[in-house]
């Protein structure tokens, strides 16, 4: 059993991988973090974007809408996972990066795994991505121009996150009691 934490600007009582968004690093999914804060500031992110949004929604269209408002969930992660399949990064290397740079090329996932664990590609990281872009293009990946990439990154700063494809891993979760914390 681990704990883990997800931050969002959505209150929910169950967890739907259909709801997720593609083009992210291990693909379309439920992504969580064994770190509160780094939960905390993925919600905090996502209400300031939704609230931009709103904001000039408000203004061009004269409407009002209530306060977005950043929730962090506490949930279990029953490590037994049994007839799953499951990818594990130890670190940010070349196979991660090349991981990532697949998912986010597609709105669902380029992989068939049911969870994958492993670093998470923050702004900084898809900054220097987007830098080398022509490159990782021109060179079909290879494992020069990504350790030139992964050289610039602080992958020892990455946080890992977890990351539920399907339904089945789903089930690996459960709620803590505290099933919810409002923040920011």
């Amino acid at each position: 059993m681990k704990n883990l934490y997800h931050g969002t600007i959505y209150l929910f009582d169950e967890i739907n991988v259909s709801e997720g968004r593609g083009y992210k690093d291990f693909g379309k999914g439920f992504y969580a973090t064994a770190i509160p804060a780094h939960a905390e500031r993925i919600a905090i992110r996502n209400k300031h974007i939704a609230e931009r949004k709103r904001a000039h929604m408000i203004k061009t269209q004269h409407i009002k809408l209530n306060p977005i408002i950043a929730y962090r969930y506490n949930l279990i992660f029953n490590e037994q996972i049994n007839g799953l399949s499951v990818k594990v990064f130890d670190k940010a290397d070349s196979e991660w990066l090349r991981f990532i740079i697949s998912n986010r090329k597609v709105k669902t996932s380029a992989h068939e795994f049911d969870i994958v664990i492993g670093p998470t590609a923050d702004a900084e990281t898809t900054a220097i991505i987007n830098d080398y872009y022509d490159e990782f293009e021109a060179q079909n990946y290879s494992e020069e121009i990504c350790q030139k990439v992964i050289s610039e990154l602080k992958p020892e700063n990455l946080p890992k996150q977890y990351f539920f494809r399907t339904e089945k891993a789903i089930k690996t979760l459960s709620f803590d009691t505290i099933k919810r914390q409002v923040i920011g």
